[in-house]
């Protein structure tokens, strides 16, 4: 009997621990529903894009018509290259605030920034899959660029290829992305499904840089360069905007003789319009400037005016197939069985 006391005695013991244990695991569990929930999409259409009109590289947001810019970022690093998640509740970026240049992820109003990776690399370009599954991103630089994959929580981490700027395609099985080589940088496609890798238009234009494919996946948008590498870095004096189909016909261009460095084009989220990064010239300075033009030839908008701004991405929660909140559940609950 004696035994069997202590056995009990020490087993209400291990309970009491397993019951606490199991409490503040279902606070944690709560608090981070709560968090989840409480971060909200934008209701209208928002572009997020990088601007140093406060001195220094910071992440804004805007309306698609340039007004009521909000910077987000509100720290004294370089913060840079911002990406929607697919549900509009979150942004991932680039910023040097903790060493090298890594990504980073906040809400959609700024608060609850996380470092995504706990290994200090360095990291940049990156883009969400539209299932809000996986990201892409870059790690290295210029000649030494490889393309990795992995979760929002930075794990699951995979090798794709070398390469620059990858983008995916609306149905996640794809990213197109500027290849690497010696003398050119064309445009390639590289297929999950079974690891291969394909060249678009790689006579006509050998060097290609920000792709992107459209919402619907039909279509792709790049800047065409006459680019080279000068001591592992890439260089450019001219580019221009153009798209083409998925599988390299019906090229065509889109910013016409306007443009002197058109470059880094986003799809609006219909598919209608593009925004890019474009300079223009000032009494002895140029600064970089947001545009946004249709498909048609009619003249492209200037967005932004003060400070230079650049790399921008389009969300709008009229284009979702389904509500923030459904993605929230259906999409963010699938990566927990990653």
């Amino acid at each position: 009997m004696k035994d069997i006391s202590i056995y009990f005695r020490s087993g209400r013991r291990s309970y009491t621990k397993f019951v606490i244990f199991m409490c503040i695991i279902g606070t944690f569990l709560l608090f981070a529903r709560i968090s989840a929930v409480c971060a909200k999409a934008p209701t209208s259409g928002k572009i997020v894009f990088t601007s140093t009109r406060d001195g220094n590289s910071e992440i804004y947001i805007m309306n698609p018509d340039g007004s009521d810019p909000v910077n987000l970022s509100r720290d004294n690093a370089e913060d840079s290259k911002p990406i929607w998640s697919p549900n509009g509740e979150q942004i991932l970026f680039v910023s040097d605030r903790d060493g090298p240049s890594d990504l980073y992820v906040m809400d959609s109003d700024g608060s609850g920034v996380r470092k995504v990776f706990g290994s200090r690399r360095y990291r940049s370009n990156p883009s969400w899959a539209p299932d809000g599954r996986k990201i892409a991103y870059v790690e290295g630089e210029e000649t030494d660029a490889t393309i990795y994959t992995a979760t929002i929580s930075g794990r699951f981490v995979n090798r794709v290829t070398d390469g620059l700027t990858p983008s995916w395609s609306s149905d996640s099985r794809e990213i197109v992305f500027s290849a690497i080589s010696i003398n050119r940088a064309p445009l390639s496609v590289f297929n999950f499904r079974n690891r291969t890798k394909r060249t678009l238009l790689s006579n006509k234009m050998p060097w290609i840089i920000y792709p992107v494919w459209s919402p619907r996946g039909n279509k792709i948008a790049f800047s065409q360069i006459d680019g080279e590498f000068n001591q592992g870095v890439l260089s450019w004096s001219k580019a221009n905007i153009y798209i083409v189909n998925r599988d390299g016909t019906g090229l065509r261009q889109i910013v016409k003789d306007e443009a002197l460095v058109a470059m880094e084009p986003t799809w609006s989220p219909h598919g209608d319009e593009l925004i890019y990064t474009d300079v223009v010239m000032q009494p002895d300075e140029v600064f970089y400037q947001l545009f946004k033009t249709d498909m048609t030839d009619s003249k492209p908008v200037q967005l932004t005016h003060e400070g230079e701004n650049f790399s921008a991405d389009w969300f709008d929660p009229t284009a979702l197939d389904v509500s923030p909140l459904e993605l929230l559940t259906t999409v963010w609950g699938r990566i927990k069985t990653n």
